[in-house]
């Protein structure tokens, strides 16, 4: 079969740029797949014929309609190529199609062979027609000979004129792109995932619409932008009538004339007006192209007044036009009003691994020697394309030991091309911005984003813009709410500290490397450069230091010291620290000598300390101090005197277990206390009652603290309370609070005990109601009840009196009956009851649910009827042992994961309706116990890919909406804490697009015993069309076995209304194909049909609820 790679509409006449003519068995695997894949990312429309292996004694008519059609004709003159009689034929009409006058060209390639060879018929080419001469007459051999000469005498390209291969298809491809039109632009050469990204941006250009539509592609220096916007350029320029692209838009905008340079370009590109001079540019931009379909791309804008300079706007561009912005900074975006943004992803590691291989070794896998280097260089990358193809070039041809001492050598010093690239982001910074970053890069990586926003507003750095513009400009990301940073980003940063002082690290602004700072500490050449410092000692030693080395610090902003002991007069420490981080801090108390004025965080984790200053003097007055940790200081038995913290905000005092006193004064912290954190102070028995005047406390959290009984009344009134954790404490009654939004009691036993309920089976007692300090909560979100011995009596009865309640954890109880009517909560999207080993039966589940959790009960064998829970989309249900039925499951439309690992009493009758009616919508998946694929599944394989082609559907108003795959799999080993989840990659080989994710599977537990998985993936992630090449395989690990794979093509199909007009459709739905002609070893399968009916296409449901909206906003406008 021809494959072809689409990169958009053709000129004129012509259904191809190129036809490619090749002698397979040659050139198929190396070279021929490396210029095929360039001229698709390049956007070159080419035809390659495939069929060699099925060819008879003609040239089908097929082929020479392609060769007719084809603009531009490269020919692969090979060794073996004249071997070949139907290559013969095809030249023959090449170059019968180059003599007529229909403006073909033709382009010949001399792959390891000499033009006169082929001109001469000599050598292999002389060899070949010896063999011919006994099998063909002498017209056709005149023929070949006729055409060998004339392309022989040709200017072409001959590949020994080339050191590197890629060299030799980058020329070709430019010279294509030179006689093409000129809307197509060149691309690398090793695109490996362009076209994937590709895909991505097309549906962002909603071809549908008529509106003016901008998109932007924005992320961080070298992740691939102005490729992506190239490439997405080259695939959609044929849809327009006029095309531009400005490539370093930003740059030229801010040189002499740049501004009139853009214009006449972009008036050049569209009305094609080469060299006439226009008065006004400012009037011919905003007026010439407003009846114009165009697509115009900025490439590489660094500010919002480099468009408004240019006159360019919306409303310059008619109706359907598109433009692309590529720039660093979301907030660019924002301002101009962009909805649609891409940002591209970095590759993943196997996409890594391959561009670094065709760098380094023009192939798509490293040699075995090189496997493990190659290994360590694509995590070096993290992803970064500009960073895979510079150090791949610089090592293509280098042996072993170069390479590793290029790794040792990264790590001290990144590559300046790389370096270069990275740094106008940060060269584009405020200068606050630029401390802050080299300040994160050098300290405060994977810290925790609030923590650290102290630390820079001390320093006058202004974080809460500060961190919007390095995550806007993509220096940083927030994950988890902790700072993160590209390790090249870091390297980037630590090398910009170390400037031009290699050598000289006492001459650096911040000092990391342990060796660095102990070698300044221990030799005291410290100097006023030096404003941070972290010292962190090996695990098996301390560091001995002395206090006379910091003083030449003067200047020191930054200090973190973690098994350091310094002895000395402490009065020569730098005095003007805003963070001291400080692990293990050695003595009992901070001296009063050491002077903190100036300090916003203290961090002294796992100190000595038995109180924060020595009763016997006169404590420092900390009036900048925001943040206090003392925690794990087990030696600490009171707080400080808070009197002398006036603007204390955080307090933190997790597992200080011998601390007995919270200072009273701590109530003249009453406007700005925040946050208290008291986890773990199992010997702390009460609180004093001036925490209770604490206006601005948000957050309290005494959990473990197992000697506290009373919580005081006045809790309640905290106007600003909205956190309260509570777990395992003595606690005997809970506060009402009108503001509170999160409350955790888990493992409070006591809570009931005065009221008399002491559960058995021989006494039960009466129903109790829900404490009446519940019933106010009527701001409460999340309520976690979990471990508190609760029976079918204790049970609150009216939780429904919680109107805002969004979460309820139950778990870990005794009740085996859970009788609660949860209608009420109409709020509830989250229930957990994990671990009820007792649960038997449930009354009832709230219908607006979105996720239950029963995991580990062991002895329910039913779940409520699921039926009417129309939003529920994650349902866990993993050892429920006796599990037999999940009524009204099979209804849902919703469900994306459904986990019933070990829920053995389930019949397979019951697991077939369950997989046969699971929504084709989701992508999680079912995990159940079970050996085998369904009968009626109607390919297997016993390995863990498929390969297939997508057939032509049986009717016109079908379209593939996605497969569904089943993979029954076993563990080596019972995990119930595994990482494990499957990995889906999908290879379209058709269009070149590989597609690999993870399923969001949630926590999955891996048992000995067999289970499937089957999950459903949606075609608007891979593109699926009538006659592609598809491969599709799964991977659990290594200590999972998949047993066998499945798959099902899922259709669409509209059933039309006999009422209705043949332009309309009354019903969607999906039509599950089975007999797919998939393929394995060269055999077509071809089985029954099965059809089921599921929920419409997601982007008709949006139709069809924007209606909805449109229809009951009417009604209401009426009724008024």
């Amino acid at each position: 079969m021809a494959e072809d790679i689409y990169m958009g509409q053709i000129h004129e006449r012509w259904s191809y740029n190129v036809f490619l003519s090749f002698r397979g068995e040659d050139v198929r695997e190396g070279f021929l797949s490396h210029i095929y894949e360039s001229l698709g990312r390049s956007g070159i429309y080419t035809f390659r014929d495939d069929d060699e292996l099925k060819r008879g004694e003609n040239i089908s008519s097929a082929l020479l309609k392609a060769i007719e059609t084809s603009k531009i004709l490269l020919v692969v003159l090979s060794k073996n190529y004249a071997s070949s009689a139907w290559c013969l034929d095809e030249l023959v009409h090449i170059m019968e199609c180059r003599e007529s006058d229909s403006g073909q060209m033709v382009f010949p390639v001399f792959y390891n062979v000499d033009p006169s060879h082929v001109r001469r018929q000599t050598g292999s080419y002389g060899e070949s027609f010896v063999k011919h001469e006994s099998l063909y007459p002498e017209s056709k051999l005149q023929k070949w000979r006729g055409a060998l000469t004339q392309i022989g005498n040709l200017a072409g390209f001959q590949s020994h004129g080339y050191s590197k291969e890629a060299d030799l298809i980058d020329h070709v491809i430019r010279e294509i792109l030179r006689k093409l039109p000129s809307s197509y632009l060149h691309l690398p050469t090793y695109g490996v995932g362009i076209r994937t990204r590709v895909q991505r941006i097309s549906e962002l250009m909603c071809f549908g619409s008529d509106n003016v539509k901008v998109i932007g592609i924005c992320g961080m220096g070298g992740i691939g932008k102005t490729t992506l916007a190239k490439a997405a350029y080259n695939e959609f320029s044929q849809r327009f009538e006029g095309t531009s692209f400005l490539e370093n838009f930003g740059e030229y905008s801010t040189k002499p004339e740049g501004k009139v340079h853009l214009q006449r370009k972009l008036l050049s590109d569209i009305l094609k007006t080469h060299g006439k001079v226009f008065n006004n540019m400012d009037h011919e931009v905003r007026q010439r192209f407003r009846n114009k379909k165009v697509f115009v791309v900025l490439d590489d804008v660094k500010d919002i007044n480099q468009i408004h300079s240019t006159s360019i706007n919306l409303a310059c561009f008619g109706p359907g036009s598109r433009i692309i912005i590529t720039c660093r900074n979301t907030h660019l975006l924002e301002q101009l009003g962009v909805e649609n943004v891409n940002s591209p992803e970095e590759l993943d590691g196997d996409e890594s691994l391959e561009l670094l291989s065709w760098h380094a070794f023009r192939r798509s896998a490293p040699p075995a020697a090189f496997a493990q280097l190659s290994d360590k260089l694509v995590k070096y990358c993290q992803g970064l394309p500009l960073a895979v193809e510079v150090l791949g070039a610089f090592l293509f041809n280098r042996n072993t030991s170069e390479w590793r001492s290029t790794l040792e050598l990264l790590k001290q010093t990144p590559n300046a091309d790389i370096q270069a690239k990275l740094q106008i982001s940060f060269d584009a910074l405020d200068p606050e911005q630029r401390e802050m970053f080299l300040d994160i890069s050098c300290f405060f990586i994977g810290m925790d984003k609030h923590y650290v926003g102290y630390i820079l507003d001390g320093c006058n750095f202004y974080p809460d813009i500060g961190l919007t513009v390095l995550k806007e400009r993509y220096l940083i990301t927030v994950r988890d709410n902790r700072l993160v940073m590209h390790d090249l980003l870091r390297d980037m940063g630590r090398n910009i500290v170390r400037g031009t002082y290699w050598n000289s690290w006492e001459k650096w602004s911040r000092l990391w490397d342990r060796a660095h700072v102990i070698d300044v500490l221990a030799t005291n050449s410290g100097t006023n450069a030096i404003e941070g410092l972290s010292l962190k000692a090996e695990i098996t030693g301390v560091e001995n230091l002395e206090v006379k080395a910091f003083s030449n610090l003067r200047k020191l902003r930054l200090l973190q010291l973690s098994h350091v002991q310094v002895k000395g007069n402490y009065a020569h420490f730098p005095r003007g620290l805003r963070w001291l981080c400080w692990s293990e801090f050695p003595l009992y108390f901070i001296p009063t000598e050491l002077h903190l004025g100036s300090l916003v965080v203290m961090d002294l984790q796992y100190s000595n300390l038995k109180r924060l200053w020595d009763d016997q003097k006169q404590p420092q007055e900390l009036k900048k101090l925001k943040y206090l940790d003392l925690s794990h200081s087990v030696q600490l038995t009171e707080t400080p005197d808070f009197s002398y913290l006036p603007n204390l905000e955080t307090l933190l005092l997790i597992n200080c277990n011998r601390l007995v006193l919270v200072h009273n004064s701590i109530g003249t912290l009453e406007s700005t206390l925040v946050l208290i954190n008291l986890k773990g102070c199992t010997e702390l028995c009460d609180l004093p009652l001036e925490l209770y005047t604490l206006k601005s406390l948000e957050t309290l959290i005494i959990s473990g603290c197992s000697q506290l009984e009373i919580l005081n009344d006045a809790l309640g009134e905290l106007e600003s309370l909205t956190t309260l954790k509570a777990d395992y404490t003595a606690i005997r009654q809970i506060p009402s609070s009108k503001t509170l939004k999160e409350l955790s009691l888990d493992g409070c036993k006591e809570l009931w005990k005065d009221r008399g309920y002491t559960h058995s089976d021989e006494s039960p007692q009466p129903a109790l109601s829900t404490p009446p300090s519940l019933k106010n909560l009527l701001c409460l979100k999340t309520l976690r009840l979990g471990s508190c011995n609760l029976s079918d009596e204790l049970v609150p009865s009216n939780l429904g009196s919680l109107p805002c309640l969004e979460e309820l954890d139950l778990q870990g109880n005794n009740f085996r009956n859970l009788q609660t009517d949860f209608a009420g909560l109409l709020s509830l999207q989250i229930l957990r009851l994990d671990s009820c080993s007792q649960l038997q039966s449930m009354f009832s589940v709230p219908k607006r649910l979105r996720s239950f959790y029963a995991r580990n009960c062991s002895r329910l064998e039913r779940t409520p009827d699921l039926s009417e829970c129309s939003m529920l989309q994650s349902l866990h249900l993993t050892n429920c042992y006796n599990l037999v039925d999940t009524p009204g499951l099979d209804k849902l439309k919703t469900v994306g994961l459904i986990h019933m690992e070990m829920c053995n009493r389930i019949s397979a009758t019951y697991r077939e309706r369950i997989m046969q009616g699971w929504a084709v919508g989701a992508n999680g998946g079912i995990f159940i116990p079970g050996s085998s694929i369904p009968d009626w599944v109607s390919f297997k394989n016993e390995t863990p890919s498929i390969s297939f082609r997508v057939p032509v559907p049986e009717t016109l108003n079908q379209d593939p909406v996605g497969f569904t795959l089943w993979t029954p799999y076993v563990s080596q080993e019972d995990n119930e804490m595994s990482g494990y989840s499957p990995k889906i990659t999908v290879k379209n080989q058709t269009k070149g697009i590989v597609w690999r994710r993870n399923p969001a599977t949630d926590h999955i537990r891996m048992y000995r015993e067999k289970h499937i998985w089957q999950g459903h993936f949606s075609n608007e992630d891979f593109y699926l069309e009538t006659g592609d090449n598809v491969e599709v395989s799964v991977d659990f690990g290594d200590q999972v076995t998949i047993l066998e794979t499945g798959l099902t093509l899922v259709y669409s199909y509209r059933e039309q209304n006999p009422d209705a007009s043949d332009e309309h459709t009354s019903n969607i739905g999906y039509e599950v194909i089975p007999d797919v002609q998939l393929t394995r070893t060269g055999e077509e399968v071809d089985d029954g049909l099965i059809t089921k009916e599921s929920r419409p296409p997601r982007k008709r449901r949006v139709g069809l609820k924007k209606l909805m909206r449109l229809f009951c906003l009417l009604a209401f406008i009426m009724f008024l």
